[in-house]
């Protein structure tokens, strides 16, 4: 080998060393997390592969137990997904073609937020500590919607053919599809001011909104400037007052095998009620509950307060109210006023006739008052036979047949759908859709996309569980099969 050649072959090994070595830093570079990027959480579960890009800069390729940081992008495979832990508990899986940033997360006490956007794919959800200390902090944005989020299990996909065509080989697969387990609506919110909220010991406490749904057991909780009107299935309506706690014990209208009927327990403050459906096919179905007494109602409007010895002991110790006066006031027990029709004390019995008013007090004895009670002309709440209800739009849904655009499915818990200046609010196994036009739609069915998502709920899944790559028909180890392309 003469001096030029060994010369030629220094000079070739010098580069492919300075090559390699530069490879070897803009690899590193790439898969560096980024520089001052406030950690959210952690990668808990990989199949397949993720990378993480903030903004335009450089991306790095993700691993079970890697840091996700505020601000990145996270996108899967085609064949991957993901599933990732916040440290306030948030958790959610992405599915495959998904990119998702975590815009804002804050989980020290008295500024919890988490605001997360979805750009395209799926995710299914479910909110954590932040959620429950502060529900109006959890939100997620996409291009047509905002969603926000109550304590809340739901899936999120942005859908175009890839959904359809998932409907479509799962109508053809011959799979047995479970029913959807929906909680059936017993009445919606037609108006509302001040503060209103909603109860039941087995989901989160929600704030109410125009159409949020109420279900039988939950109670209603007015503030002391709250305001509600409820429009229930049966066409009958109930306006509830301030600073007033009323529970729907029980309520069953066209469910078949199961006879109808409505039954309200009041347990403070005070109501107005008219009768719908139910009430005139069969007057003895309708219930309203005290710890005083029963009420029943015939074809009938009447305004009810429950003070004093009235109101219910789970409630806790109330103030001994002061020694009643030759009149009876609001705080001396129960009182009903009818306007319609012919209501009834189940205690005595006693009926109240049109235009008079019935009181119980503490001593157990009902009886018909001289003339009606001021108070009850002081009522906030308005009487129900006067506000306009559509019935067909407070209930109504719609089919989008597949069209794409934004789907929720709500698992547990209440989201909000906000979009083209409409809010749509869904409760557990409700669906709702947000497309091109841009109004928010609740939708029936829940799509079969929605109803037999593969890919894990994340607050059921755990390392344990079958390998998902052969759940998926994703095929293993050899150049040109499906795990290549993941």
């Amino acid at each position: 080998m003469n001096l030029s050649t060994r010369s030629f072959a220094r000079n070739m090994r010098a580069l492919s060393l300075a090559l390699a070595g530069t490879a070897l830093a803009f690899a590193a570079a790439a898969q560096a997390p980024q520089a001052g990027a406030p950690s959210a959480g952690q990668i808990t579960h990989l199949q397949g592969m993720a990378t993480a890009q903030e903004g335009a800069g450089n991306y790095r390729f993700l691993g079970q137990g890697d840091s996700v940081n505020v601000g990145e992008t996270i996108n899967t495979t085609d064949r991957g997904f993901a599933v990732v832990t916040l440290k306030d508990g948030t958790k959610f899986t992405l599915r495959p073609a998904t990119s998702f940033t975590i815009e804002r997360f804050e989980h020290d006490q008295g500024a919890e937020s988490v605001w997360m956007r979805l750009f395209k794919g799926g995710a299914r959800i479910v909110t954590g500590l932040t959620g429950k200390r502060n529900p109006a902090g959890v939100q997620l944005r996409t291009t047509t919607a905002t969603v926000g989020i109550r304590g809340t299990s739901f899936d999120a996909r942005i859908c175009g053919a890839d959904c359809r065509s998932e409907s479509s080989s799962q109508a053809n697969s011959g799979t047995v599809v479970p029913p959807a387990v929906t909680l059936p609506v017993a009445a919606r919110v037609v108006q509302l001011s001040g503060d209103v909220i909603a109860s039941n010991p087995a989901r989160a406490t929600r704030t109410l909104a125009t159409g949020s749904a109420l279900y039988e057991g939950e109670e209603v909780r007015t503030g002391p400037s709250g305001i509600v009107v409820l429009g229930f299935r049966d066409q009958s309506k109930v306006s509830i007052n301030p600073a007033t706690v009323m529970r729907i014990n029980a309520f069953s209208f066209g469910t078949p095998q199961k006879p109808d009927g409505v039954n309200l327990g009041l347990l403070r403050g005070g109501i107005r009620t008219v009768t719908g459906l139910i009430g005139r096919a069969s007057p003895e179905s309708t219930k309203i509950q005290t710890t005083t007494s029963t009420l029943g109602a015939r074809g009938t409007g009447m305004d009810i307060s429950c003070e004093g010895p009235c109101v219910d002991p789970e409630l806790g110790p109330q103030p001994p109210p002061p020694p009643p006066g030759p009149i009876p006031l609001p705080h001396d027990g129960l009182f009903m006023l009818t306007w319609e029709g012919t209501t009834f004390f189940e205690r005595g019995p006693l009926d109240v006739p049109l235009d008079r008013a019935g009181f119980i007090g503490a001593d157990g004895v009902p009886r018909i008052l001289q003339s009606v009670p001021d108070f009850f002309r002081a009522f906030g709440s308005p009487r129900p036979d006067g506000v306009e209800v559509d019935w067909l739009r407070l209930f109504a849904s719609m089919d989008p047949a597949g069209a794409n655009g934004l789907y929720i499915y709500v698992r547990d818990g209440h989201v909000y759908i906000t979009s083209g200046g409409k809010t749509v609010d869904l409760g557990p196994g409700e669906a709702g859709y947000s497309g091109a036009d841009g109004q928010a739609e609740r939708i029936q069915p829940v799509p079969l996309f929605l109803r037999l998502d593969p890919f894990p709920i994340p607050e059921l899944f755990t390392q344990s569980d079958q390998p998902l790559l052969q759940l998926f028909g994703v095929t293993l180890g050899q150049p040109g099969q499906e795990i290549c392309r993941l």
